[in-house]
């Protein structure tokens, strides 16, 4: 008979305290996943009070300390869960969390993959041995245990010499967190990074950062071409070879500043060391590094999982390889933080990277709901409108009674927060469909207009998730459901966007402009998507209806991007996803108008000087790779 982990029949018997020690190995963990009920705390949250044991909670404080993450994966409803650790101080040491009903397995295997690390450096902990046995068989090579073993995992935690005491590690996986929800806004991920602002520099003064290397080619793994485990002496050495050409690589995106998260060593062109941080998992940065070095030959031992076959340097990092690539950002100053709202979809997301004052803009773009559904809606006319309109009794009507609808679907934030400055646009609004509430009149928006979902002919393929879904999980109840309270009234009309407008623009304040981004007329050659086949007409009535009507109001703008738009060049991947230089010129029109409607600053940076600098850099890294095979 076998038994979990390892442990076989033949072995010494053990007490269970003893097999749940040895079931983890201190040294090899990175990430804790702890369920909660009668493991974090004793008691189940759902049926009342629960206790936390003080050692657990040192426990967990301690783990941050020291550079190990924790998670949770727990079934239980969120607000409850969220609510307690708050309470206890707790919240904010746990990232990635999994807190639902579904079965663990499936769960902990996405949260690791989501983390980017290795089921071997996972210890999960959960107080039932079915739990346990689910997680091990869905993740081979995790650690499992019971808390049974917490004693032992304090006093090993406590006994550690790793010290993190700015919670850097936390800090990064944070950032990684944040990525992983800002992804899903994105068609493809070559798409996103397009977006991110990858900068990848490299540094040679390597002693200076010794202590970091030598962590960096003992811990990592998964993207460790060579693993040559050098010891801090094997690396001095190693550094002070004048044939031996070294230097460390350094990212940052517009997300965060990653640190030291490479290095790489070449003697007699080969690669001896070659080893990043699965913290850049999937950003292309090995792939870059390796064809900048001009692809050294590389003995690579064990699995990897990054892909050096590619002869190109990634065109998302440092800009480089297209006419967008030396485009810089914005400075916009003389306004105080806070002043300027950019509301709305994927047209208005891709601009907001070029304007370097974020402190002045507040942000409402397409998001994912915590049901895990995307809310493309924030900048919908009608959504603003309700937002406006709906008492907040209404409001709650709706997302308690549609389980596709968020309360953010109607934050009232644009006129509530006196900006000076409103960016919208229309592209949902010529998208999405609109449905009201029968009897009542509550407005909603979701999904493509061409896919009613009060139309049952429709409903075999949204429960198959045949079409778009924005990622919801439809069922027929659901559906039938809605079906019976809310009437379909399809796209919003030209006129209706523009009363919608109207509306708005009475909503704010006399001295705050609103700026109605337009949607672009040039038809994309080769469009596959029934959806948006003619979407350049129906672009072209609802522009024509908005410029009759702004013609005449005061502080109303409109920022025509079909003025940037003058071939197919002009898109990127989709028909409402341009390229990179027609998001500069929308971002420059956009700094053009907060410059005009409110007396600020802006402050172009030099695109000349960028491109002498990386040239200054380039040859300064070429000089110093000379000089030390000259030995100088």
């Amino acid at each position: 008979m076998g038994f979990p982990n390892g442990f076989t029949e033949a072995e010494p018997l053990i007490g269970p305290q003893q097999r749940e020690r040895l079931m983890y190995d201190f040294g090899k963990i990175k990430l804790v996943v702890w369920d909660l009920d009668y493991t974090l705390w004793q008691g189940t949250l759902s049926e009342g009070a629960v206790e936390m044991p003080e050692e657990n909670l040192r426990l967990v404080k301690r783990l941050t300390d020291i550079g190990i993450v924790n998670s949770i994966c727990s079934k239980n409803d969120r607000a409850p869960v969220e609510e307690k650790l708050k309470s206890l101080g707790l919240l904010e040491d746990f990232v990635f969390t999994s807190i639902n009903w579904d079965a663990k397995g499936l769960r902990v295997k996405q949260l690791i993959e989501d983390m980017q690390l290795r089921p071997v450096n996972v210890l999960f902990l959960d107080d039932n041995p079915s739990n346990r046995g689910e997680v091990a068989f869905c993740c081979p090579g995790i650690m499992t245990a019971g808390p049974e073993i917490l004693p032992q995992l304090l006093e090993d935690a406590l006994r550690s010499g790793k010290s993190d005491p700015g919670h850097k590690r936390l800090q990064q996986y944070r950032l990684l967190e944040t990525k992983r929800r800002e992804m899903s806004r994105y068609r493809s991920n070559e798409e996103f990074l397009l977006h991110s602002d990858v900068r990848v520099v490299i540094g040679h003064d390597c002693l200076e950062h010794l202590d970091r290397i030598h962590d960096l080619i003992q811990r990592s793994n998964q993207l460790n071409f060579t693993k040559v485990r050098s010891s801090k002496e094997e690396l001095t050495a190693l550094l002070g070879d004048p044939v031996v050409e070294a230097g460390y690589v350094s990212v940052t995106d517009r997300f965060g500043d990653y640190g030291i998260v490479g290095f790489y060593a070449v003697r007699d062109s080969a690669l001896e060391h070659f080893a990043f941080s699965c913290r850049i998992l999937g950003m292309g940065v090995e792939q870059y590094v390796y064809n900048l070095l001009g692809r050294p030959k590389l003995d690579v031992q064990g699995d990897v999982i990054g892909d050096l076959t590619p002869t190109e340097l990634p065109r998302w990092i440092n800009q480089s390889g297209s006419a967008a690539a030396r485009l810089e950002k914005m400075e916009i100053g003389g306004l105080s933080p806070h002043s300027v709202l950019v509301k709305g979809p994927c047209d208005l997301t891709a601009v907001y990277p070029f304007i370097q004052n974020t402190e002045l803009f507040d942000t409402e773009f397409t998001y994912v709901a915590r049901g895990g559904f995307l809310v493309e809606s924030t900048g919908h006319t009608t959504h603003i409108v309700e937002a406006g309109r709906l008492s907040d009794a209404e409001k709650r009507r709706v997302t308690e009674e549609v389980p596709f609808a968020d309360p953010g679907m109607y934050d009232d934030s644009i006129f509530r927060r006196g900006y000076k400055v409103v960016f919208i646009s229309i592209l949902q609004d010529a998208n999405l469909g609109v449905y009201h509430r029968r009897g009542t009149g509550e407005r909603i928006a979701f999904l493509p207009a061409n896919i009613p979902m009060t139309d049952p002919e429709n409903w075999p393929k949204l429960i198959a998730g045949a079409c778009f879904t924005a990622n919801f999980r439809f069922t027929e109840e659901i559906l039938r459901d809605f079906s019976e309270k809310y009437e379909f009234d399809g796209r919003n009309s030209p006129e209706q966007i523009v009363e919608n407008l109207a509306w708005i623009r009475a909503k704010l304040p006399p001295d705050c402009t609103l700026c109605v981004m337009l949607g672009g007329e040039l038809k994309r050659e080769g469009e596959t998507d029934e959806n948006y086949k003619d979407r350049h007409l129906v672009h072209k009535s609802i522009n024509d209806a908005i410029r009759a009507w702004a013609k005449d109001e005061q502080h109303v703008v409109l920022l025509d991007v079909n003025r940037y738009l003058t071939d197919q060049r002009s898109f990127y991947n989709h028909f409402n996803h341009y390229s990179k230089p027609v998001y500069y010129q929308i971002a420059k029109e956009m700094a053009d108008i907060i410059s005009r409607c409110t007396g600020s600053e802006i402050r172009e940076k030099s695109k000349l000087f960028l491109a002498a600098s990386e040239t200054r850099q380039k040859m300064a890294s070429v000089y110093h790779g000379l000089k030390k095979r000259l030995g100088r």
